[in-house]
């Protein structure tokens, strides 16, 4: 895997992604030819890959993701976690109505409707 470090752009991105933090550095990686940004104080290397490209959406992404809107990001994901446990619920919920009243159907079900008397006797065609 190649990184070719990209200092310079021709919207200065790479600029204005320095600018937000001294530690961020854009590389492109060859391999699946993404441009990706770094940050030098972490050992395990934070990274973002750009999908789009090297453009303002990155740098959006990195000021929502910056440790000044951690409460933020947590009560995002909080909520988030919240509204698919809730989802998770619901879907439980259906299906135990759903499985209770056939239960409720096949109980309630009266044993003169069926005929008893042919239960047992082999039908030939």
């Amino acid at each position: 895997m190649a990184l070719i470090k990209i200092k310079n752009d021709a919207f200065n991105i790479a600029e204005r992604i320095k600018a937000l933090n001294p530690n961020y550095f854009v590389v492109f990686n060859t391999k699946n030819n993404k441009f990706e940004v770094h940050n030098t104080k972490q050992t395990n290397t934070f990274c973002i890959t750009c999908d789009n490209g090297l453009n303002y959406t990155v740098i959006q992404k990195l000021r929502k993701t910056n440790i000044e809107n951690i409460k933020k990001l947590m009560q995002e994901i909080e909520e988030n976690n919240l509204k698919l446990e809730n989802e998770q619920k619901r879907v439980i919920k259906d299906e135990v109505s759903y499985k209770a009243k056939e239960m409720f159907d096949y109980a309630n079900h009266k044993s003169g409707d069926c005929n008893f008397d042919d239960s047992y006797k082999t039908r030939w065609a």
